[in-house]
């Protein structure tokens, strides 16, 4: 008798389990029918005119890349754009191979100098210290705004080798592991314009853990539940930050990180890294996870960097940023002084 009422027990709980499961997938299903991510800017595009600079890219890897030779101004704010013959926001260099050491600096805005004019980013300062104690060093900017790893790993393919660095480093932000900018074409394809991140951060709904990131990656159904949820605790508290982010382009970001490691091994060019972090807001680092989860790849790829996070949120600095994720020409300083001392014994070691 007893066994007879834990059978039908058992069979009412399977019967239940696979009512919710199969709910769950024609819940899934009807949702990649009907429903798509889009996720449109939060705000006005702050890239609205960017054909002036701006080009589609031939080759499909990099999407978009800077227009050689063009350039603006914004007079209101003391600022000149300027992009050289190579397609960079930097002066002009020979691809030539020359007595001077040479240092690659790949990355996005922060590398572009988002604000700044060209002699106030990192890496000119950086340049000028090298110059300042008579060492015969070429510093290049290979940056362009809004580029991610992937866009990254392509360009140092088909565009960063030819100009035979000594070495190339990675100028790292954590939303470079989000997907990159958006692009909406205009007149036939003709022209064309950037859009803010299109993808979002997204918090769990069940919390960290690997079944967590599998239905992120999997689920439709999952994606929309912790974005519809998000959305309702941001209305309740527009200071809401979840404690742990899922980036939609974090794997491919990974993956390419890794192939640009492997790309300049083959190449027998030496390989190092820097990360810029996001300013540290009163609730809390956004990126505190993901920050951890770069440092202990490079670790493991066995690729040197350094980490800037304790030097650009030190409160003793003073102010070191524009906003949130750009850093002023005092923060860029502060970057070209820990990069020199940085990078010096590896240039002598090469």
């Amino acid at each position: 008798m007893k066994n007879l009422l834990m059978k039908k027990i058992f069979i009412r709980l399977a019967v239940i389990v696979l009512a919710v499961l199969f709910t769950f997938l024609i819940l899934e299903i009807a949702l990649r029918a009907v429903y798509k991510f889009r996720f449109p800017p939060k705000k006005k595009s702050a890239f609205s005119a960017v054909t002036t600079t701006y080009r589609l890219s031939a080759g499909k890897g990099l999407v978009y890349e800077l227009k050689p030779g063009s350039g603006f101004e914004i007079k209101k704010r003391g600022l000149s754009i300027r992009i050289n013959n190579s397609g960079f926001r930097d002066q002009n260099y020979s691809p030539a191979k020359s007595d001077k050491k040479r240092i690659i600096f790949i990355g996005d805005s922060i590398t572009y100098g988002w604000g700044l004019n060209l002699q106030e980013t990192y890496h000119k300062q950086l340049e000028a210290l090298f110059r300042a104690k008579n060492k015969a060093t070429e510093v290049m900017g290979m940056g362009v705004v809004g580029y991610n790893t992937v866009q990254e790993y392509y360009l140092t393919r088909e565009k960063a080798l030819e100009f035979n660095p000594d070495i190339v480093v990675l100028q790292i932000c954590p939303n470079d592991f989000q997907r990159t900018l958006g692009i909406k074409k205009k007149q036939k394809g003709k022209s064309f314009r950037l859009i803010a991140y299109h993808d979002i951060a997204i918090p769990y709904i069940l919390g960290k853990g690997s079944f967590s990131r599998f239905l992120m990656r999997n689920s439709h159904l999952y994606k929309f539940l912790n974005l519809k949820i998000d959305g309702f605790l941001k209305k309740l508290n527009k200071n809401h930050e979840a404690d742990e982010y899922f980036l939609l382009g974090e794997d491919e970001a990974f993956l390419h990180l890794e192939k640009i490691k492997n790309l300049l091994d083959k190449e027998g060019i030496k390989f190092a890294a820097v990360i810029f972090p996001q300013k540290n807001k009163k609730q809390g680092y956004r990126y505190r996870t993901l920050h951890k989860k770069i440092a202990l790849f490079l670790n493991r790829l066995k690729v040197p960097f350094i980490d800037l996070y304790e030097s650009l949120n030190a409160k003793s600095a003073g102010n070191l940023w524009m906003d949130n994720i750009h850093p002023n020409k005092n923060g860029n300083r502060i970057a070209a002084l820990e990069l020199y001392n940085y990078l010096l014994p590896l240039l002598n070691n090469n």
